[in-house]
């Protein structure tokens, strides 16, 4: 064991295999561990220290410093100690091991290989930028009220959680390596983002965006997405996801894949996903004015309480509006030869039942025959209560008797072509008159 002290010019000192004690003390100084379970301190202003093997604990002290734990399990400060918060901006490498890292004013801490845990918790001023590199690691932000934090979990299932201020949290953007990581906005505007691979499909990540307007993006894997309080923007990215908007007013696309999406107390967005290559999705809509918009999967939209508007897009759907007054469109989906329909159910409440015309021709003498649009089954119009809207006058509809069930029910045509609309369950044409509809 040996004990090494600078002095007030830059000294350079090396440690032995022992575990050593070094104080750089005054000047720019360069400290080398080696061996041994070194304690190693830099004193003031801008020093390099480098722990070695062993299990170190390096101190930065005051100055502008660069901390390098190496291997072993080391504990990296860059001021004095785990509460030492103003002091300059320092660099923290934890290295191979499990290490753990304090940084303070506006610090950069890096875990290296290992399952590390980097922190700036206790700053409440300026920014810092997080990543834990390889392993299992737990970053903690800081509570800055000014600025925010940059957290980056690296490779493995990480636990980030940003604590204060605006801050960027991602579970890990390397190409190829995708983690099962638990994100936590806290306090602040933040966005957090999950697995950015894009060749294993990311992992299944858990993003809770906490208090603020925060912005979540799932990426690839089967996520859960928690927006918190605040007016909150989700997307599931790839997977299939589950969305949750918490308070506030948010917005929600499910993106790829098979998705469930929660509105909460106020009026939200829910979207599906893309057009072109969504899944099956759910969307539930909660007790605001919501509005929910499927893809082009067969999806199920749940108005719940409030007055929905609720859009089913292309694919085979299921509406529901729930309590309220909800307006229920089926989407443009009734296409020459689709064999199933939209089924809408208005729930209680005045409802719109909107019916959009596809344009059926019937083909000329000689042409192929082209089967006619299905059109959307409604299943609880309330005459008297309900309405139907579609941008055609009543004179140019057909109301025609048909039995389904047991029960006399109606269809509604366009006359000249003969292309179906929508058939209303249990009510009989005589009582559909062009009162009960909206131009």
């Amino acid at each position: 064991m040996a004990i090494r002290n600078g002095t007030p010019d830059s000294d350079t000192l090396q440690g032995t295999s022992a575990a050593d004690t070094i104080r750089g003390f005054a000047g720019d100084d360069l400290l080398l561990g080696s061996g041994g379970n070194d304690l190693i301190r830099g004193g003031e202003d801008k020093d390099t220290l480098f722990g070695g093997a062993g299990a170190d604990r390096l101190f930065g002290d005051a100055g502008e410093d660069s901390l390098f734990g190496e291997g072993g399990n080391d504990t990296l400060y860059g001021g004095q100690s785990e509460d030492d918060v103003l002091d300059e901006k320092n660099f923290l490498d934890g290295g191979a091991g499990n290490d753990l890292l304090f940084g303070g004013f506006e610090d950069t801490l890096f875990g290296g290989a290992g399952n590390d845990t980097l922190t700036t918790a206790n700053n409440s001023f300026g920014k810092s930028n997080l990543n834990g590199g390889a392993g299992a690691d737990s970053l903690i932000g800081s509570d800055s009220f000014i600025e925010g934090d940059t957290l980056d979990g690296g490779a493995g299932n990480d636990f980030l959680d940003g604590f204060g201020g605006d801050d960027f949290l991602i579970g890990d953007d390397t190409l190829g390596v995708a983690g099962a990581d638990t994100l936590f906005g806290g306090d602040g505007n933040d966005t957090l983002q999950g697995d950015a691979d894009s060749l294993s499909g990311g992992g299944n990540d858990y993003l809770d965006g906490g208090i603020g307007d925060d912005f979540l993006d799932g990426l690839g894997g089967d996520d859960i997405l928690l927006g918190g309080d605040g007016f909150d923007t989700l997307d599931g990215g790839d997977g299939n996801d589950s969305l949750n908007g918490g308070l506030g007013s948010s917005t929600l696309n499910g993106g790829l894949g098979d998705d469930t999406l929660q509105g909460g107390a106020e009026a939200d967005f829910l979207e599906g996903g893309p057009e072109e290559f969504d899944g099956d999705d759910s969307l539930l809509g909660g007790n605001g004015f919501d509005t929910l918009v499927g893809g082009s999967g067969d999806d199920t939209l749940l108005g719940q309480g409030g007055d929905d508007n609720l859009n089913g897009g292309t694919g085979v759907d299921s509406l529901v509006g729930g309590a309220g007054n909800d307006t229920l469109f089926g989407g443009q989906d009734a296409e020459e030869g689709q064999a199933a329909r939209d089924t809408l159910t208005g729930g209680a409440g005045t409802d719109i039942f909107v019916l959009e015309e596809v344009g059926f021709e019937v083909p000329d003498p000689g042409e192929p025959p082209v089967p006619a649009p299905v059109g959307d089954i409604i299943t609880d119009f309330q005459d008297g209560v309900d309405f139907f809207q579609v941008d055609l006058p009543f004179e140019e509809l057909t109301i025609s008797r048909v039995v389904i069930n047991g029960q006399a029910s109606s269809r509604i045509s366009i006359a000249e072509t003969g292309e179906l609309l929508a058939t209303v369950i249990n009510v009989a044409p005589a009582l559909i008159t062009e009162f009960d509809f909206l131009s």
